[in-house]
């Protein structure tokens, strides 16, 4: 069930990220219309704008360190049965028990059994997932209620396009010759790219349908307007489908049906069906005198008043709009042209989504997956340094933990076993000291939750990698300290590319810092704050 139960919050932190960034872009483009109008009609501004906001949901799905984050690591951890609350035993660096959490955590045997009373399920105290996850899957569930909904209403604009397309007439080129709506250029352009021309009697507007291969389909009652009425509308729609304006709108289509729950999107894609139908205006009347101009606009009000049927979705048309549109529409068509955008205004904004996407990366939480810990933990008092042996050195050259050893986190009932290392993906992981490899590679222990893991036999000790993404030495192999034993990964239960770094005694598992010195220096602040107010060290 974890891995579904990461998939969930991944999508659950991938949509808040696609709702905050859409109301960001909101209310940056709304600014920036104010400074400079100019903006409104350009295609490319909306589509960068809906491509930054659905790419702020898919970064969750894409690997990153926590060095280019601000969002603290979110670490899950699977709901299982537990038979007891676990306790931590601490002792010296020779052995010996200084205190007791609990009676359960005196002696090494009574923590093996508690350990194999985690290991056969016992249910006799089974806790409930956390509520990071209940949300998750909640959130899940409305998710798919609504992207069927939405994929319903696709499906029912289509069938309504299928069933006006089998009651359409296809045009001939002798029938496209004679019907008088086109111009001499527009029929061999036409005629150059086969371009489907249907006509139905049906009350729509001229639009082009489909997305790859879109067809023009004309209304009957075109045949009433002028000639050059004729030829001008004609002329808005092939500057539609030259700009492959229809496949711009059936990308938009798709963004707003997977991110159903943004309203931002469907703002963005009416300003963008607006910017489309501005753009071909303008080039329709280009180099046109008044007189035709106000053919234009008449031919536009003829349209929406002839219009009584209802647009479906996923057509670019000549005049499905109402009433205040078409009026503002016309009185762009007074411009002689758009208004001139400026380098500061191009800039500005593209720095500005820019930006968006920038903040995206970094508020993204990496996401760490452990599974159930042990139930005895010890904890050493003191480095095996002032005993008199050798610290190891660091299993990575770059150092950055984000999660020590003994914690208890909030989506977690169990202490750490061992300490977190955020890094890239395939940053190399040498052996901490020298010893013989026991295990490399997928580890079946925790029922595989480990990943890809290697184990190095230091005589009293070992030393245990997990999450890593390949292994570069083989079980017998000896290694010497700071030999290349793998890379950095996120395999297992470990969503975010992290280092899971343990060293055993054992049976037992204890702290790390007894032989990695100075990690403090090189932990996050959240990670020395949760070991501060839990362990008050």
């Amino acid at each position: 069930m974890m891995p579904a139960y990461v998939a969930m919050f991944k999508w659950l932190a991938a949509s808040a990220a696609c709702v905050a960034t859409g109301l960001l872009a909101w209310a940056l483009l709304t600014a920036a219309l104010r400074r400079w109008p100019a903006l409104l009609p350009r295609r490319a501004l909306w589509l960068a704008a809906q491509g930054v906001t659905a790419g702020a949901a898919l970064l969750a799905f894409v690997p990153h360190a926590a060095q280019l984050g601000i969002a603290p690591t979110v670490t899950l951890s699977e709901p299982a049965a537990v038979a007891r609350q676990p306790s931590i035993r601490t002792v010296t660096p020779g052995g010996t028990p200084l205190s007791a959490a609990s009676p359960s955590s005196t002696s090494p045997s009574s923590a093996s059994a508690g350990e194999r009373s985690d290991d056969t399920g016992d249910t006799n105290d089974i806790k409930p997932p956390p509520p990071a996850l209940i949300l998750a899957a909640l959130w899940s569930l409305i998710y798919a209620c609504g992207l069927a909904r939405a994929l319903l209403r696709l499906l029912q604009a289509r069938r309504l396009w299928r069933q006006l397309l089998a009651s359409a007439d296809r045009l001939s080129p002798q029938d496209l010759l004679a019907h008088g709506a086109f111009s001499a250029s527009q029929l061999a352009d036409i005629a150059r790219h086969r371009l489907a021309v249907m006509e139905t009697g049906a009350a729509i507007s001229p639009m082009l349908v489909g997305v790859r291969r879109p067809l023009l389909l004309l209304p009957r009652h075109l045949r009433d307007f002028s000639a050059e009425q004729q030829h001008m509308i004609i002329a808005h729609e092939l500057h539609h489908w030259r700009a492959r304006d229809p496949l711009c709108l059936g990308i938009s289509t798709v963004l707003q049906t997977v991110f159903w729950f943004n309203p931002a999107l469907r703002w963005m894609h009416a300003r963008m069906e607006w910017a489309l139908e501005l753009t071909c205006d303008q080039q329709v009347l280009a180099g046109r005198p008044q007189q035709q101009r106000k053919q234009y606009a008449q031919a536009l009000l003829l349209q929406w008043k002839t219009q009584t049927a209802t647009l479906p979705a996923a057509g670019v048309a000549f005049g499905g709009i109402d009433g205040a549109t078409a009026a503002a529409r016309i009185r762009h068509m007074q411009q002689s042209a758009l208004p001139a955008l400026s380098r500061a205004a191009v800039c500005g904004v593209s720095v500005s989504l820019a930006a968006l996407l920038a903040a995206g990366v970094m508020l993204q939480p990496v996401l760490a997956v452990t599974s159930p810990q042990p139930a005895a933990i010890v904890v050493q008092t003191a480095p095996f340094a002032d005993s008199g042996e050798t610290a190891w050195r660091y299993p990575l050259d770059k150092m950055h933990v984000s999660g020590f050893f003994g914690v208890t986190r909030t989506v977690s009932v169990r202490p750490h076993t061992g300490i977190d290392i955020a890094a890239p993906v395939n940053t190399p992981v040498h052996a901490s000291a020298a010893g013989v490899v026991i295990a490399a590679g997928p580890l079946a222990e925790n029922d595989g939750r480990y990943g890809t893991t290697v184990i190095v036999d230091h005589g009293t000790q070992r030393s245990l990698y997990a999450h890593l993404s390949s292994v570069a030495v083989k079980a017998g192999t000896r290694v010497e300290a700071g030999q290349l034993i793998g890379a950095v990964g996120e395999s297992g239960f470990a969503t975010g590319p992290h280092l899971h770094f343990e060293i055993r005694q054992g049976e037992q598992a204890i702290d790390p810092a007894t032989r990695l010195a100075n990690l403090d220096a090189h932990a996050t602040k959240r990670a020395l704050k949760i070991r501060r107010q839990q362990l008050g060290s």
